[in-house]
C-alpha cells in the first residue's frame, strides 16, 4: 500500500512539473573512450562515483529514504559515459568530468569514476538537492563505504561493487577552507 502511494506521489510529482525548471545538462565531458561495446553489455544505466578524500558523495533517494550514486536510465543515442554525466548533474547539479568505468552493479549499472568541480567546497556537506533534483533525491552527503552496511544502500548489493570502484576512483580536488 505505502509503495502504491510513493509511486502515486512520484507521479504526481512529476506531472505537475517539478523538474519543468531542470536546467539543460552542461556539455558531456568526459575521457571515457569507446573502449567496449556497451550495446553487447546490455546496459542502460549508468552513474558517477565521486571521492573526496577518504568518502564519497551519495545522494539520499526520496521514495527509500536510501542512500544510491546519482545516476540513471540512457537516453536513445546517449553513450553510457553522458548518461552518468547528464544523471549525476539532474540530482546533484554538479558539472563532472566522466572518466573510466570502474564497476558494474548487480542491477546493471556501469558506474564510472568522476570528477567534481574543483569549485566545489567540501564543508558545505551535508547540503539539499536543488530545487530541480528534488523528485528524485533530498540530500547530498559525503560517506565513508566502509563504515556503510548493505542496509544503508538503496541496492543493498551494490556496496562490495561500490568499495571496489572506489579504490580505482581518483580523489577530487575540492575548494579548501581557508
Amino acid at each position: 500500500m505505502f509503495r502504491l502511494v510513493y509511486l502515486l506521489l512520484f507521479i504526481v510529482m512529476l506531472l505537475s512539473g517539478c523538474n519543468a525548471d531542470t536546467p539543460v545538462a552542461p556539455f558531456c565531458r568526459t575521457k571515457h573512450t569507446a573502449t567496449m561495446n556497451q550495446h553487447d553489455l546490455q546496459l542502460n544505466n549508468a552513474g558517477c562515483l565521486i571521492r573526496f578524500d577518504q568518502r564519497i558523495l551519495l545522494v539520499t533517494h526520496r521514495l527509500t529514504g536510501k542512500l544510491d550514486i546519482p545516476g540513471g536510465m540512457q537516453r536513445t543515442d546517449e553513450s553510457l559515459a553522458c548518461t552518468a554525466h547528464r544523471e549525476t548533474f539532474e540530482e546533484t547539479g554538479l558539472n563532472v568530468e566522466v572518466l573510466l568505468p570502474v564497476a558494474q552493479t548487480t542491477n546493471g549499472m556501469l558506474v564510472f569514476s568522476c570528477l567534481a568541480d574543483n569549485m566545489l567546497n567540501i564543508t558545505h556537506f551535508p547540503r539539499p538537492v536543488p530545487n530541480f533534483a528534488l523528485v528524485e533525491t533530498t540530500t547530498l552527503d559525503l560517506y565513508n563505504l566502509y563504515e556503510l552496511d548493505d542496509n544503508h544502500l538503496r541496492f543493498a548489493d551494490d556496496l562490495i561493487r561500490l568499495r571496489d570502484g572506489y579504490v580505482l576512483t581518483p580523489v577530487s580536488s575540492p575548494l579548501q577552507p581557508r
